[in-house]
């Protein structure tokens, strides 16, 4: 909307609600493509007799049929109440309208009548919120009517609210290649290993992007989450930790156990366990973290618009200039809108949200996934697409889903129930034998990469860390 359209939008009356209504229904006289690209439905007009009209020239361009005052007498009453012409008088009055409509016009009034929904649905629910509030309702029922609030908002908004500018495609690669002529490479988030950047075929979680990382539980999901983590915090981005399993002191715990070799036993301890210099170690350490743009929220029954909200909030309040990180654990764990949908449906609700925000706000999203027990039960466990939570189906929204496997962990459990020569043939067969501590990195989904690839980390059990085992880290990955 340019400077002249919100001065002109500053001035609306409701004469000017009726003459921009009776403009719309001209428009499908006389600009029929205008009309249909208007972006209104007929309960958006604010008078009855408008919302018939509209609703008929809208059921005739569907059919097909031309739009005149011929073509909708038959859908219109008699006679209406307070109207001082006949209905069919008033088709004849709009179709005056016509002779010097342009497509600038029909845009404006449509921009108009846009406005004036949109300040009556806040009136409705302003008033409908001030009943609640008279209600004195308790905390959790107040949590639901304001996730629900939020919901009716955002409908709303991306109903009639202006959308940002968008670049040509040319101009969007012309900028990023720029980028990397300057060596400031992609925009996004750090990663911490570069295993995972090679299986990712991506440098960094790439702003806008929305990741997943998908393993079962003992396998090391939460560790490697906490690396990720520390990594971007210690780089100056903005990271928000949505958990459903951790507390702020045990992410604090892990971080320092994996930063500074100091495992967790000993920091139960401090006293009995630790030196001088390692208990010196875990308040500088806790000191340092409270000073960066780093929020632990621990979760309960919250939906994905909750879950939406604080990450809104967070950035706002935490921008800096650099891709903010959201980290969700776990999606399985996300309050459905309706408990009774399929785990495809869940996922989908929640990934299409979060894929939303990761566009909307320029962030890197990652969200983590436990795989359902039947893929462990397999011969071969290795992590594949029907593992992910809502099954194969659940990838769509995913940039690029990470997977880690520990066949240490498979092989054990397979060894306590073996009992036949085929059975250890299997095992070995499928597993090798120099395994320990070894984790897989892989992917399921990735944009542009090759889905084949497969690193391999060295998982340091006492610290729970993972361990790079290339040399050194590479600035670029090869072409």
């Amino acid at each position: 909307m340019n400077a002249h359209s919100r001065d002109f939008m500053d001035r609306v009356t409701e004469d000017d609600v009726l003459e921009a209504e009776q403009t719309l229904i001209a428009s499908a006289m006389f600009l029929p493509e205008s009309f249909d690209n208007c972006g209104l439905e007929a309960n958006d007009l604010s008078i009855g007799l408008h919302q018939i009209i509209f609703k008929a020239a809208s059921d005739l361009r569907a059919a097909h049929q031309h739009v005149n005052p011929v073509s909708l007498k038959p859908y219109v009453p008699k006679d209406v109440q307070g109207l001082n012409v006949s209905p069919a008088q008033y088709l004849t009055r709009l179709s005056t309208i016509g002779a010097p409509l342009r497509p600038v016009d029909v845009d404006q009034a449509a921009e108009i009548v846009k406005g004036s929904v949109i300040a009556r649905r806040i009136a409705q629910e302003a008033q409908y919120m001030a009943a609640v509030a008279s209600e004195g309702l308790g905390l959790l029922t107040i949590g639901d009517e304001l996730e629900q609030l939020e919901s009716r908002l955002k409908e709303l908004r991306a109903r009639f609210a202006e959308t940002t500018a968008i670049s040509s495609p040319g101009s969007s690669y012309l900028t990023a290649f720029q980028a990397s002529a300057r060596r400031d490479g992609v925009i996004g988030v750090p990663i911490a290993l570069p295993e995972i950047a090679m299986v990712l075929s991506e440098p960094v979680f790439e702003a806008g992007n929305l990741y997943g990382l998908l393993s079962s539980s003992g396998e090391g999901k939460s560790s490697l989450t906490m690396q990720l983590i520390y990594h971007a915090v210690s780089e100056g981005h903005p990271v928000l930790f949505l958990s459903y399993d951790q507390s702020s002191a045990q992410c604090v715990r892990q971080m320092i156990a994996q930063v500074h070799g100091i495992d967790v036993r000993q920091q139960r301890e401090p006293s009995r366990l630790m030196s001088q210099k390692e208990q010196d170690q875990c308040v500088s350490f806790a000191t340092w973290i409270d000073r960066q743009p780093l929020q632990i929220i621990r979760c309960q029954r919250e939906g994905v618009t909750q879950l939406v909200a604080y990450a809104r909030r967070f950035i706002k309040q935490k921008a800096n200039g650099k891709t903010p990180f959201v980290v969700i654990d776990h999606i399985g764990k996300v309050k459905p809108r309706d408990p009774k949908l399929s785990p495809d449906r869940i996922s989908g609700e929640v990934t299409v949200e979060l894929k939303a925000l990761a566009d909307e706000t320029q962030s890197s999203i990652l969200i983590l996934n436990q795989r359902n027990s039947f893929g462990t039960r397999r011969d071969n466990p290795r992590p594949i697409s029907a593992d992910l939570y809502g099954g194969e189906g659940a990838r769509a929204d995913y940039d690029a889903v990470l997977t880690l496997y520990r066949p240490e962990k498979y092989k054990k459990e397979r060894e306590k129930i073996a009992s036949k020569p085929s059975d250890w043939t299997a095992i070995n067969s499928v597993f090798g034998s120099d395994i320990e501590g070894i984790a897989e990195l892989a992917t399921i989904k990735v944009r542009f990469g090759d889905p084949s690839i497969v690193e391999k980390v060295k998982f340091e059990a006492r610290f729970t860390r993972y361990v790079s085992m290339r040399p050194e880290r590479e600035r670029e990955l090869p072409l």
